[in-house]
């Protein structure tokens, strides 16, 4: 073969190689569903339930970053629309926008653990950290929203799974005690009598768990051990 003829060859093949990279851009998808990733660390913790965190999520004002993302979703939706009706390919366009939708699965939340990793140099182990993935949980807006609404009604107080708890008394912790009374101003809600040595001074519930009472700060009041022996189980 003639080196002109291999020149040809060449050129040939670069062109069809070209034609190829072009081909591709024009057909590869131009839509990347926008997810949103949190990441929750759940290092120590055992028996981990993910909507428990997803709720303590949601407990500290972070749906205010929900719904952000959710405004960024739309203006992204807007802006696909317009490149598919302004596309010569707007039906491949179109299939190609409905094929990577994943509205089911927009928010992910990732829950890691710190662990503990070792490397030997020198005949000397030394420890490190590396947080790893544990489990992923995915879900939609409407969940969240539907999950914020229910958190809404009992004031942000628990995660949801604590607040149909039927062992209430025992998520009367020592951190919930010391809220309430700081709250109270460690004052007997009843009688009026200041204490703030906390002696003596008890946490009620003013509907009583006997009675379907919660254990959440709405339904919870600083009284003196009198005032409390007194109103026992009654409203």
């Amino acid at each position: 073969m003639e080196q002109k003829d291999l020149i040809f060859l060449f050129i040939f093949v670069l062109l069809c190689f070209v034609l190829l990279l072009v081909v591709m851009t024009i057909m590869r998808n131009p839509f990347q569903f926008p997810y949103m990733t949190i990441y929750i660390d759940i290092s120590g913790k055992r028996n981990v339930k993910a909507e428990d965190y997803i709720d303590r999520y949601l407990i500290n004002n972070k749906f205010d970053f929900i719904k952000l993302h959710e405004e960024k979703i739309k203006k992204w939706k807007k802006d696909c629309n317009y490149t598919i009706r302004s596309s010569m390919l707007e039906e491949y366009r179109q299939k190609q926008y409905n094929k990577i939708l994943d509205e089911g699965k927009t928010y992910q939340f990732i829950f890691q653990r710190l662990q503990t990793r070792y490397y030997q140099r020198n005949y000397t182990k030394t420890a490190y950290k590396i947080m790893n993935e544990d489990k992923m949980f995915c879900c939609s807006y409407d969940y969240l929203l539907d999950r914020y609404r229910k958190l809404s009604m009992i004031e942000l107080a628990c995660p949801l799974s604590e607040y149909e708890s039927k062992n209430q008394r025992k998520l009367m912790t020592k951190e919930l005690r010391r809220q309430i009374m700081i709250r109270d101003d460690y004052t007997c809600q009843i009688c009026g009598k200041y204490m703030p040595d906390e002696v003596g001074l008890q946490i009620d519930h003013i509907i009583p768990v006997s009675k379907g009472g919660k254990t959440i700060p709405s339904n919870l009041q600083t009284l003196c051990s009198k005032c409390n022996g007194k109103k026992a189980n009654k409203l």
